[in-house]
């Protein structure tokens, strides 16, 4: 029997004999590849990662942000094995004949400015997504994230849309919960939610107020945290996250399909994953999907300053 791996190393011969003839609408011109880069501005120190292993401290396979520290707190929140803002699923809604496809397929890191950095993916081999995610540092304590994607073969997504899935694994942190403002189903009243799944793939996924998409998933759908869902709806586009004296926060946005997950062990026994997922309905042949973000670490101070940073920042990205 023909194991799922060796059909997955297969297609990506495939893949690379017919590139020359694939279309690729994404890639950036004229940059230099390189698995590792490191910005510091502001308070931030950054090492952004393709997904070739860098060393005896960190894993193939994990993308996007691998170290991150802060003047006022040196230890970086990602388990510097694994990392975080890291693209780890596509899926389709049938189960996955390679788990981890964008961990497998190249990808390849530029350094843009001395402030940005572009992360590229040619069309996977099983899905055929192309993607490009841009990260910019902005002073003082902000990361940029602009993903845009492509899909010029809709096979793979028999059922009409598209999931790409993030992962980030955080590094021991003593409080294992992510927070957003939000309601359980039944209770129209909002309020600070603290999310804590009790076990990797069970209540996993967190809706936002607006998202009623339904959307199939296979009786062996293997990448459960995408189909385990929460009483909770979150009210507002972001969560965040304590390490140590600090605040980890995602912010994006939009609500309508972007899903908040969470797994106590997704890193290990001490590392929980803070993830989240894009959903894509409707997908269309050649259509190009974006989706704008906002990741800041800075010392904590209250959840009302988070909100007045969401707030901050989702109100200038129409000015």
């Amino acid at each position: 029997m023909i194991s799922a791996r060796l059909i997955f190393t297969l297609c990506s011969l495939i893949l690379v004999f017919t590139r020359s003839f694939a279309q690729e609408v994404l890639r950036p011109q004229n940059l230099v590849p390189q698995n590792t880069v490191w910005i510091e501005k502001g308070d931030l120190n950054v090492t952004f990662v393709n997904n070739m292993p860098v060393g005896p401290d960190h894993r193939a396979g994990y993308n996007g942000i691998y170290k991150l520290s802060h003047l006022a707190q040196d230890s970086t929140p990602f388990v510097p094995f694994y990392a975080g803002f890291n693209l780890e699923h596509i899926f389709g809604g049938d189960s996955l004949m390679e788990l981890f496809e964008p961990r497998r397929h190249p990808m390849v890191l530029s350094q843009l400015s001395e402030d940005e950095v572009l992360l590229y993916q040619t069309p996977t081999p099983l899905s055929g997504l192309e993607s490009l995610t841009s990260f910019k540092l902005v002073a003082p304590h902000y990361i940029d994230i602009t993903f845009r994607c492509v899909v010029n073969d809709i096979g793979f997504f028999k059922h009409g849309y598209a999931g790409l899935f993030w992962a980030s694994y955080i590094n021991s942190p003593s409080n294992k919960k992510i927070y957003f403002m939000g309601h359980e189903k039944r209770e129209p009243t909002r309020k600070w939610i603290e999310a804590y799944s009790q076990k990797h793939g069970v209540e996993s996924t967190h809706v936002g107020m607006n998202d009623f998409i339904k959307i199939y998933f296979a009786p062996n759908f293997n990448a459960r945290l995408a189909s385990h869902f929460s009483n909770y709806r979150y009210a507002l586009p972001f969560f965040f996250g304590r390490f140590h004296n600090m605040i980890l926060a995602y912010l994006f946005e939009s609500s309508e399909v972007i899903r908040f997950s969470q797994s106590p062990t997704g890193g290990g026994e001490t590392n929980p994953a803070w993830d989240f997922q894009l959903i894509i309905p409707h997908l269309k042949k050649g259509e190009e999907y974006t989706y704008r973000a906002r990741l800041i670490y800075k010392p904590f101070i209250s959840e009302e300053d988070i909100t007045s940073e969401y707030l901050s920042w989702s109100n200038g990205l129409h000015d």
